[in-house]
């Protein structure tokens, strides 16, 4: 961020304050206060939300709308992890992974990042893809934004979107099962719009 006194500069990327959250949360460290010139970060676990702190991901997802606060997605469902903004808890679907039948050759489509998903580019835009739906290695599926940047969730491989596990703008935690992909040898149209 900016230099401090003694002219010393800082940087604080994405990774490094995710890592911080999880230091955090793991610690029997209850309350942090971190500031880097023109960067502040006040995590507090156990908080209602209601006092000074901001919420580190925002109140609002990709469209505006009001999401589930982002430390659920951090020190699960009946923990508080960041204060700030309306805490809700999340549905105990959206906690555990179904426990759900998967042939040899399937794959997990998993989020790297911790985030709100999303299965279409825009609100009212068609989803990327449905279950049943052809996809290629690299297609996206989905979007996980993190802190206001929207992340591209790719294909690995190509195949067949089996089964989609997580609602749309749904928190997420990192290495979630998005999707499952049965791939094969399949064709895909594209649209030439």
């Amino acid at each position: 961020m900016d230099a401090m006194n003694n002219g010393v500069t800082y940087e604080l990327t994405y990774k490094d304050v995710v890592d911080i959250m999880k230091i955090i949360d793991e610690s029997v460290c209850q309350e942090l206060h971190l500031e880097i010139g023109d960067f502040k970060l006040d995590l507090v676990k156990g908080h209602s939300g209601a006092g000074p702190a901001a919420n580190l991901f925002g109140k609002t997802g990709a469209a505006g709308e009001k999401v589930r606060n982002a430390a659920d997605q951090i020190s699960g469902p009946k923990e508080a992890g960041i204060v700030g903004g309306e805490k809700k808890e999340l549905p105990e679907t959206a906690v555990k992974q179904r426990n759900i039948s998967r042939d040899a050759s399937s794959i997990d489509i998993v989020t790297p990042l911790a985030g709100v998903f999303y299965r279409a580019p825009s609100p009212g835009a068609a989803p990327f893809v449905e279950a049943g739906g052809a996809v290629e290695a690299g297609d996206q599926v989905a979007i996980v934004e993190v802190m206001k940047l929207m992340n591209s969730i790719k294909a690995p491989r190509k195949g067949i979107i089996r089964e989609i596990l997580v609602q749309n703008e749904t928190v997420v935690k990192m290495g979630q099962v998005l999707m499952i992909l049965d791939p094969g040898p399949v064709t895909v149209e594209k649209n030439k719009d």
